[in-house]
């Protein structure tokens, strides 16, 4: 699974709060900040039309943000709705 952020530069909750998911069970993403650019710019870095920030991309999809992503993962059945990690896939 390749997840991919997009977050402003200067983090809010919600940056942090997903950054504290992913990093806490380990689970392998990679983060691009942005800090003066407009929201055209980012959506041609992202490649769809972004309205705000942070941004989760899974695959090339996007899932939205923190709650979206957490429900995506439970979905997946990656981690539980504590969101704990269900088991290390290697």
């Amino acid at each position: 699974m390749n997840i991919q952020l997009y977050l402003w530069a200067d983090f809010n909750e919600s940056a942090f709060k997903l950054l504290k998911l992913l990093d806490g069970n380990k689970i392998p993403f990679s983060v691009q900040t942005f800090k003066d650019e407009s929201l055209d710019n980012i959506s041609d870095v992202v490649g769809e039309k972004v309205r705000r920030l942070p941004v989760v991309v899974v695959d090339g999809e996007n899932i939205g943000g923190y709650y979206d992503l957490l429900e995506f993962l439970i979905n997946k059945n990656v981690i539980n709705y504590d969101g704990k990690l269900l088991c290390q896939k290697k």
